[in-house]
């Protein structure tokens, strides 16, 4: 009886979850989502309402003022299609069309300290046309807070403040990546039994055969055969089969860490360069002809250096 009663519990629970979940994809107005969400919100206008939760103490904007929000952009049936970044709110200038309109009317309802909900019909959004996630003639509803609000000197001063900061949070990111790329060529490096150096740059290196000859110097043309690799050993291009690559040494032919590496290759000599992804193509997807590298990836490229066409210059040393 007791088994019984407990199945029967959960599957009450597990249809009443399911119908909380589902019963805002039949709502198409904002009459219906207030009528759904028992919520009795202000009429600004003819489709656009706003429900302040908690009211603030400061200024509402007026025209020329840089508003200041944390924000979350969702359509009637709860899909979140737009949102302010955690550590970066939006920021936008009032009055000059930044902003969809009716953002430009309901914000007025809401004081510094704020926060509370924006209901907006197609006429005050985005209309008839599809934005994005977004499908054309939809209802849109928005949960804001109004952080603050900056005349041009303060918006000034923080726009300084929030490069800086980018710029710390993207070198933080950079590092990290960095870290993870190191440990997954210490791992291919382990699971292929290559005996590499590391480069104060981050470009590990292993000559697998010695040739012969001066090694490569600035000016110097170097062909090579190359075949590569992500680190998880897919091959992704291979110059085996075709025409070999050829590049001078100290211009923009290849990349820098190819530079770096191939001095460390004289003619007939064999290996490996692995590249950890800020020295690849860094956090930019990249496509080819018949490949494509992902962000952050880690490449690997096995080669064999042909010939060295040295330089006039290095050539009279």
């Amino acid at each position: 009886m007791k088994t019984f009663q407990l199945i029967a519990f959960i599957f009450l629970f597990s249809l009443s979850s399911w119908a909380a979940t589902n019963s805002l994809d039949s709502i198409e107005t904002l009459e219906e989502y207030f009528e759904q969400e028992d919520i009795n919100p202000e009429k600004i206008k003819e489709g656009l309402y706003v429900n302040i939760t908690k009211r603030g103490s400061g200024a509402v904007p007026k025209t020329g003022d840089y508003v200041k929000v944390k924000f979350v952009g969702k359509l009637l049936n709860g899909k979140v299609f737009d949102q302010s970044e955690k550590d970066f709110p939006f920021v936008y200038q009032s009055g000059y069309r930044q902003v969809i309109k009716g953002w430009e009317l309901g914000m007025s309802k809401f004081k510094v300290g704020g926060k509370g909900q924006l209901f907006v019909n197609p006429e005050y959004g985005f209309g008839k046309s599809s934005i994005g996630s977004v499908p054309g003639n939809s209802a849109l509803v928005y949960d804001i807070e109004l952080l603050e609000i900056m005349d041009i000197d303060s918006y000034d001063k923080y726009m300084v403040a929030l490069d800086e900061k980018e710029r710390i949070a993207f070198e933080k990111e950079k590092e990290k990546q960095f870290i993870q790329d190191k440990k997954l060529i210490q791992d291919y490096v382990l699971k292929s039994k290559i005996k590499t150096k590391r480069l104060p740059s981050g470009l590990s290196y292993s000559v697998k055969k010695k040739g012969k000859g001066s090694f490569p110097d600035k000016g110097d043309k170097v062909t090579v055969h190359y075949e590569s690799y992500f680190a998880n050993g897919e091959k992704f291009d291979s110059s085996f089969g075709k025409k070999p690559y050829t590049f001078e040494l100290g211009k923009r032919q290849a990349l820098k860490a190819w530079q770096e590496g191939i001095k460390y290759f004289n003619k007939g000599s064999e290996g490996w360069l692995l590249l950890p992804s800020k020295l690849g193509y860094g956090s930019e997807p990249v496509n080819g002809e018949g490949w494509f590298i992902p962000g952050n990836s880690v490449l690997i490229f096995k080669i064999k250096v042909l010939s060295i066409e040295k330089s006039q210059m290095t050539s009279s040393k």
